[in-house]
């Protein structure tokens, strides 16, 4: 009889000591931190590499062919706008809008939200080949947007609708604000049009006749002169 009253007042013992345990736990604050935002760095890149091939394939078949002064400077401004596309995804990386002329800030994501920076990516890439590439007629970019709808029917099998949504706003709003601060610049072919003779450009020596008051500034700054090859 001893017995079993002990192992009853044992079992009472432990059980009261578990809820003890269990309420002392529930009362302590815990550290709740916000979630991770994705990283860029976890994604895969084979987007981008597509989008280049396809417009390399593309602007082949272009007649007459872009000019190639024009085509280096709009390529630069896509270049811009996909690093500032995915960069909240890359750590610590920070916008070039504080590094190069007059470039305005960019559109930043919303915080502690989800992202793809794949489709972000995807996004931008899509809207501003269509703004940028000259030469392009209605089946070009007809084919673009082939391109990039067939890429978001891939990438809404891994993330959900509102991170898609988001994501793909991001990278058109990215996109408008490059292609408005490209318009900026002031540049067109008729004020260069001796550009065509250009042979060479080295830091420190450039070439030709000279320059709308806008551009020669940017080359001075840029430690750049004029030569005509």
């Amino acid at each position: 009889m001893k017995l079993q009253l002990m192992r009853s007042s044992q079992k009472a013992t432990c059980l009261l000591m578990i809820f003890l345990l269990g309420l002392l736990y529930s009362c302590v604050k815990h550290d709740i931190r916000p979630p991770k935002p994705p990283n860029a760095a976890d994604e895969s890149a084979d987007v981008v590499y597509a989008w280049y091939k396809f417009v390399a394939r593309l602007q082949l078949r272009v007649s007459p062919q872009p000019v190639v002064l024009l085509h280096n400077r709009n390529f630069g401004y896509i270049g811009v706008g996909l690093y500032e596309a995915v960069r909240p995804g890359i750590k610590g990386a920070l916008s070039l809008s504080s590094k190069l002329y007059q470039m305005p800030s960019m559109p930043e994501p919303q915080t502690n939200k989800d992202y793809s920076w794949t489709a972000t990516a995807n996004a931008a890439l899509g809207s501003m080949f269509k703004q940028f590439l000259t030469g392009l007629s209605d089946a070009n970019k007809a084919s673009i947007d082939s391109m990039e709808n067939a890429n978001n029917n891939r990438f809404r099998l891994s993330i959900s609708d509102d991170a898609f949504n988001r994501s793909q706003s991001f990278g058109r709003s990215v996109a408008t604000a490059i292609y408005n601060w490209s318009t900026t610049d002031n540049f067109n072919l008729s004020s260069v049009s001796g550009l065509h003779r250009l042979f060479f450009l080295v830091p420190g020596y450039l070439p030709l006749p000279p320059l709308p008051p806008q551009w020669d500034l940017f080359y001075r700054t840029q430690g750049l002169s004029w030569r005509i090859a």
